[in-house]
């Protein structure tokens, strides 16, 4: 959709008689915009079990939020896998409270589809499931990385 509309825009440009260099939208724009789609379908089935099991809806936070977003892009860029010490959000966003759920998962799938099976998959795991049903959790980060080889690195971060 991006690359028709910049041809679009440089063609009416070019019949105005100007010369104006217009930016192209990253290449992975639209990668940026399914790990957006998919960290806020993963805040709405985080929400969905909370309430469920009798617990109140997690918020978004700007600071939590980075750090999952951080988090998830290291994982994908050094293809590694394991959770990182709670205290660094504790400290960094002055927290008394914060606990870590990560995810692996390859999918071609969408991004709700995507989210729902990650969100099972750490309802099935007894510590994933304590992390995302604690009573402690008032705040919810999210980020959502793909890497080259189409393997998603999924990071939520709950704190209070």
């Amino acid at each position: 959709m991006y690359p028709r509309l910049i041809v679009l825009i440089i063609m009416a440009l070019s019949t105005l008689g100007t010369t104006t260099l217009v930016a192209a939208p990253a290449a992975n724009a639209s990668s940026a915009t399914f790990a957006n789609q998919v960290e806020a379908a993963i805040h709405k089935y985080t929400n969905a079990q909370r309430r469920a099991h009798g617990r109140r809806a997690v918020v978004r936070s700007s600071c939590v939020d980075r750090y999952a977003e951080g988090w998830a892009k290291h994982l994908r860029s050094t293809g590694r896998f394991y959770h990182r010490s709670w205290r660094t959000i504790v400290r960094g966003c002055h927290k008394s409270y914060a606990s870590e759920n990560i995810a692996r998962y390859s999918a071609g799938a969408s991004p709700d589809k995507l989210a729902r099976k990650i969100v099972g998959m750490w309802m099935n795991s007894s510590s994933h499931r304590r992390n995302l049903l604690s009573s402690r959790a008032r705040t919810m980060g999210v980020g959502a990385a793909k890497s080259s080889n189409g393997r998603w690195f999924v990071v939520q971060n709950f704190a209070s």
